[in-house]
């Protein structure tokens, strides 16, 4: 990728270093033509990305600079070349912006498309965390690392600086954060205080390096089945200690057990135990927001992927994984369950384990549904405090009745989204509206109709989406939800509120819907306007 290096600020010609438009060349043609398979599911083939990256490198080194070619080439590169490609392919973006920002194209009047251009790369950048989950990646030289966070800020900083409405690369830099960086150096070997540990069967050990449940747990967790260190048990600092150590084994215990069958209810169970057996209280909290880091937006965004594909396996491999880093994270207990659910009867009784232990959380801690990570992320999503009752919690979802239109409701949403997933949103809006035809219950038609609007506003967010979410409020206002269901009158309050918030003309509109968001749900409230 040598050759690459210069592409950025080598000048076309000493008449005109921009160049010229390269969009009427033909390779730029062939380029688009590639790039549009993308979207195309009629295409009778995948991208060849060797080929993107070809045509993107001889229009940029010889034809013309335009922010949108090389954009394509760093899509390419991370897809041919992996993050060396990326950053490559930063270095030539962010040359090329310093060096010609005001005379390459698009020109500085469609600063519109320069906008698209750099979205789209970061929609690739996502993507590929999607699929490939960077944090799984073994560890990266320091030097990469750091050019492709730097490449990145410099990007970032420039193009703000030159258009306030760009779009933040910001994402980007947290998901380079989630790469492991080798050290210069293992740290030394702690030396044994107490008697020596019982080294892990040699199988258990190997699959607890790639295990997926293994992935996010704490670094204190290995070797996974060390033995517990002796000693009485005669102080409460000792008894403390012990106890922590007790839970910590469980927690090792729970992960072997995973990194198996997931029809093993022990897994769950302990797996539990060992994430919340150690909390006494709730954390403190200011308006409904807590102090502890929440997920962050690459996690979200692997979770909604694997939703998106019914990947359940992998759902629950993953939830049970963040329960460790996350107790306090409900949803994930609500993901777990319901891809449970959805693998059939021999997983009955794991399910039944996750239920059970999240109804005594909730019954043990009182209102930790209506608390939030800092990061405004809630520990309990609108549908997870639907499926919580349902577990008979409390609330007018409490029950075998609750239980069966919630998984009614999450059926049609995971089929929905699946559908959406491979391009076919208008499919996906006719099974919802299908589903909400056939539905009695005026709480799952609800429901039904926020996973439309959340759906809709999720796939097209450009698009005139203000009737789906004036319908939502219709329905909270003919059924007086607020009074006998607030949980679900504040999640259709929220999904209309984020669709309308978008037209700045109707703020008296969406100031009322906040105002009684506040009244029945004020953290679900803060943690939209902050």
């Amino acid at each position: 990728m040598t050759q690459l290096s210069s592409l950025g600020k080598q000048p076309i010609s000493d008449a005109q270093p921009a160049g010229r438009d390269v969009r009427e060349e033909g390779e730029f043609d062939l380029l688009q033509n590639e790039i549009a398979k993308m979207s195309n599911p009629a295409a009778s083939s995948s991208v060849d990305w060797t080929q993107v990256v070809a045509q993107a490198a001889t229009l940029t080194g010889a034809k013309g600079k335009d922010i949108m070619v090389a954009c394509y080439l760093a899509g390419g590169l991370l897809q041919t070349e992996g993050l060396p490609g990326l950053a490559a392919g930063l270095q030539v973006l962010d040359e090329m912006l310093q060096a010609y920002w005001d005379t390459l194209y698009p020109p500085l009047a469609r600063l519109r498309a320069r906008r698209n251009a750099l979205q789209w790369l970061m929609d690739r950048i996502r993507a590929h965390g999607d699929e490939h989950d960077w944090s799984s990646f073994p560890p990266q030289d320091e030097e990469l690392v750091t050019a492709l966070r730097e490449r990145l800020k410099s990007i970032d900083a420039f193009v703000a600086d030159k258009d306030a409405e760009a779009p933040s690369l910001r994402p980007a830099i947290s998901q380079v954060g989630n790469l492991l960086v080798k050290e210069s150096a293992p740290p030394p070997a702690a030396e044994p205080v107490t008697a020596a540990p019982v080294a892990a069967p040699p199988t258990s050990a190997s699959a607890a390096s790639s295990s997926p449940m293994a992935s996010s747990a704490p670094a204190q967790a290995a070797p996974a089945m060390a033995a517990l260190a002796g000693g009485p048990v005669d102080s409460p600092a000792a008894a403390e200690a012990a106890g922590a150590e007790a839970l910590q084994r469980l927690a090792d215990i729970a992960q072997w057990l995973g990194e198996g069958e997931l029809n093993q209810p022990p897994a769950f169970r302990l797996n539990r135990i060992a994430a919340w057996g150690g909390i006494e209280q709730l954390p403190p909290a200011t308006g409904g927001k807590t102090n502890l880091p929440g997920p962050v937006p690459q996690v979200l965004d692997a979770l909604k992927t694997m939703q998106n594909r019914q990947a359940f396996d992998d759902l629950v491999r993953f939830a049970e994984a963040q329960l460790a880093v996350f107790p306090f994270w409900l949803d994930m207990n609500c993901v777990a369950a319901q891809a449970l659910e959805r693998m059939g009867g021999a997983y009955d009784a794991a399910r039944r384990e996750v239920c059970g232990a999240s109804a005594w959380l909730v019954t043990r801690l009182p209102g930790i549904e209506d608390l939030a990570f800092s990061n405004g992320t809630p520990f309990a999503s609108a549908d997870t405090r639907q499926w919580l009752q349902s577990l008979g919690t409390g609330g007018a979802g409490a029950g075998a009745d609750g239980a069966a239109r919630m998984d009614a409701v999450q059926t049609a949403g995971g089929n929905a989204r699946a559908l959406a997933a491979d391009g076919n949103l208008a499919g996906a809006a006719e099974l919802l509206q299908k589903a909400i035809g056939q539905s009695a219950a005026p709480a799952a038609r609800l429901q039904l109709r926020v996973a439309l609007c959340e759906l809709l506003l999720a796939e097209r967010p450009g698009a005139s989406l203000d009737a789906f979410a004036r319908a939502l409020v219709t329905e909270v206002d003919r059924y007086c939800l607020t009074e006998w269901d607030p949980p679900l009158a504040a999640s259709a309050l929220q999904a209309a509120w984020n669709v309308l918030s978008r037209n700045d003309e109707l703020k008296t509109e969406t100031d009322g819907l906040l105002a009684r968001l506040v009244a029945i749900d004020a953290g679900a409230a803060v943690r939209l306007v902050t």
